[in-house]
C-alpha cells in the first residue's frame, strides 16, 4: 500500500514539473515573439522619428518665429525624444542592442547606483537597506546597462510601497553567478499579474507613472548578460526580484522566470 501511494505521488510530482517546463516553454516563446514584433517595430519607426526631430529642431532655428509656435516646436521636440527613450528599451527588450561589456563589480553597481535613491526614499518615508558581499567578483558587463537595471527595479519597488516601508538590496556570490537581490515591503502582485510582468507596455500603474518597460527592459539587459531572472511576490506581502549573472563569460543560458 505504502509503495502504490509512493508512485502516485511521483507521478503527480513528475506531471506537475512537466506542465511547469511547459509554462516555462510557452512563456519564453511568447517573449521571442514579442521581442522579434518589437524590434521590428522600433526600426521602422527610427527613420521618421528622426525625420520629425530634426525638421523640428531646424524650424526651431528659424528667425522671426512667434513665441507660441515655438513652445509648440519644443512640444514635438519633447515628444519625439521621449518616443525615441521607447524605441531604445524596446530595442534593448529585443536584444537588438548588446551591451558593451567590460569587467564590472556589482557592488559599485549598486552603490553609485542608490545615490539617485536616498533623498527621495527619505521623503517617502522608505528605509533602503543595503547587504553587500565582500570580495564579489567581477563579472563581465555593461555598467550603464546594469545601472539600469538596478534603477528600474528600484523605482518598481518604490512605487508599490503605501506609506512607510523597505527596499532591501543584496548582493551574493554562490557558485558560477553572482546574485542580485532587490526586496521591498509594498503591495506585491497576484499570479495573474505576475505571469504578466515581462511582456512589453503591460503596467497595472497610471499612465504618468511608467510605460510598463522597465520590466521588460529588465528582463532584456539581464538575458543579453547571460543571466537569469526569479520573481517571487504575493498581493499583500511584497515582491522579491532575484537575478544571477555569470561570473564568465556568459554561453546560452535557459531562463528561470
Amino acid at each position: 500500500m505504502a509503495s502504490q501511494v509512493a508512485l502516485i505521488i511521483k507521478r503527480k510530482q513528475v506531471e506537475e514539473d512537466r506542465l511547469r517546463l511547459h509554462g516555462q516553454l510557452l512563456h519564453a516563446d511568447r517573449l521571442a515573439t514579442i521581442g522579434m514584433l518589437a524590434a521590428g517595430i522600433a526600426h521602422e519607426l527610427n527613420e521618421p522619428l528622426g525625420n520629425i526631430l530634426g525638421f523640428a529642431q531646424l524650424a526651431e532655428k528659424c528667425p522671426g518665429i512667434p513665441a507660441a509656435a515655438r513652445q509648440d516646436i519644443e512640444k514635438i521636440e519633447n515628444a519625439s525624444l521621449h518616443a525615441r527613450d521607447i524605441i531604445r528599451k524596446l530595442l534593448i527588450f529585443a536584444r537588438q542592442r548588446p551591451p558593451e561589456k567590460k569587467r564590472v563589480n556589482l557592488n559599485k553597481v549598486v552603490n553609485e547606483g542608490l545615490l539617485l535613491f536616498e533623498s527621495r526614499c527619505e521623503k517617502a518615508g522608505v528605509q533602503i537597506v543595503r547587504s553587500l558581499a565582500p570580495d564579489l567578483p567581477e563579472i563581465p558587463g555593461d555598467p550603464a546597462q546594469l545601472n539600469q537595471v538596478l534603477v528600474n527595479l528600484v523605482v518598481n519597488a518604490l512605487q508599490s510601497i503605501e506609506g512607510a516601508g523597505k527596499i532591501t538590496i543584496e548582493t551574493r556570490f554562490c557558485g558560477r553567478y553572482v546574485h542580485l537581490i532587490v526586496q521591498d515591503t509594498g503591495t506585491g502582485m497576484s499570479e495573474e499579474v505576475l505571469r504578466r510582468i515581462f511582456i512589453p507596455f503591460f503596467t497595472t500603474k497610471d499612465v504618468r507613472q511608467g510605460t510598463g518597460l522597465g520590466l521588460p527592459v529588465v528582463h532584456g539587459i539581464v538575458t543579453s548578460h547571460g543571466g537569469s531572472i526569479n520573481v517571487d511576490s504575493k498581493s499583500g506581502y511584497g515582491t522579491r526580484f532575484k537575478i544571477l549573472l555569470p561570473v564568465d563569460q556568459p554561453q546560452n543560458t535557459a531562463e528561470d522566470i
